[in-house]
């Protein structure tokens, strides 16, 4: 059961802060907009790209801009957490004005961050005070909104420069090795081509139980699940790029039926491949719009 405690918009930025006391796991999954995730209280997991993490009281979440991510349950279900997804340029001027590059920022600073207990109030008023700004409206709340997340970074870099700042440790703390790397550099390389997980393990010359199982533990990816994730970000690229048909689209990267493609690319990507482009296409528009005013 989710209880939302706090919820609010503008353009370009959202939170929402609520708790759960039931089980809920989130599926792989990646969107334009980066996202903040804070835990006032309770345990969950998470995965970044290939980055396996428990999180508890007092982790930061930072996950940049199309970055491949989930969440699911720990055994102790309960949780309190703010999320908040923003788009870049909502904040830059804030950022820049401070000589702080977000793009560069967040290449450092995204993935987990563990707050140290005698600063953990001090970035929960940042937090608070945000989300209660986008809630409430109030006269100038963009700009307090700009002004608490430039807050929220200067101490963020703070925190890196004193070196208190630290990540939690991987959940299974098994290093990716050297042969689960290179058959995910193969599968990327090659994701229109790169066959079932025999084919694989047979290029590999491995037992497919075997590398099923390892690649799992050291990813949190099946094979399946990570090579149709590299044909669906491919196949964004193609949408928004090229004026290929849906059916070509859906051949170039390796699906030959195109209604599994569709039903592949929608649970990814939460809407149609048609429909993205659409999407697509308008908010380029809008962007030309806007830069020649």
């Amino acid at each position: 059961m989710k209880d939302i405690v706090i919820s609010g918009q503008m353009k370009g930025v959202s939170v929402d802060r609520a708790t759960r006391t039931a089980e809920y796991n989130m599926i792989k999954h990646w969107h334009p907009e980066c996202e903040i995730q804070y835990f006032f209280q309770g345990k969950r997991h998470f995965f970044v790209d290939q980055q396996h993490y428990a999180v508890k009281s007092g982790s930061l979440v930072l996950i940049d801009s199309n970055q491949v991510h989930n969440t699911y349950s720990d055994k102790e279900l309960f949780h309190d957490r703010l999320v908040i997804h923003f788009e870049k340029q909502v904040f830059e001027n804030a950022t820049n004005s401070l000589g702080i590059d977000l793009d560069e920022f967040l290449q450092e600073h995204r993935g987990l961050i563990q707050i140290p207990q005698g600063d953990r109030a001090l970035v929960e008023s940042f937090l608070i005070a945000l989300a209660e700004e986008l809630e409430q409206k109030q006269v100038l709340y963009q700009t307090i909104v700009k002004l608490k997340f430039a807050e929220l970074i200067t101490y963020l870099i703070r925190l890196k420069i004193s070196g208190a700042m630290h990540a939690l440790p991987t959940a299974s703390e098994i290093e990716m090795n050297d042969l689960v790397s290179e058959v995910g550099h193969y599968i990327r390389e090659n994701y229109a081509t790169v066959g079932s997980l025999d084919d694989i393990a047979k290029t590999f010359y491995l037992d497919k139980c075997y590398l099923s199982r390892i690649f799992k533990r050291s990813t949190g990816y099946t094979i399946t699940e990570f090579t149709n994730i590299q044909r669906i970000q491919q196949a964004q690229r193609l949408l928004e790029d090229s004026r290929l048909p849906v059916a070509e689209v859906s051949h170039q990267i390796g699906y030959e039926n195109v209604t599994y493609f569709n039903r592949v690319f929608k649970k990814y990507v939460e809407t149609s491949p048609l429909q993205y482009r659409k999407k697509q296409i308008a908010y380029q528009k809008s962007l030309r719009e806007k830069n020649n005013h």
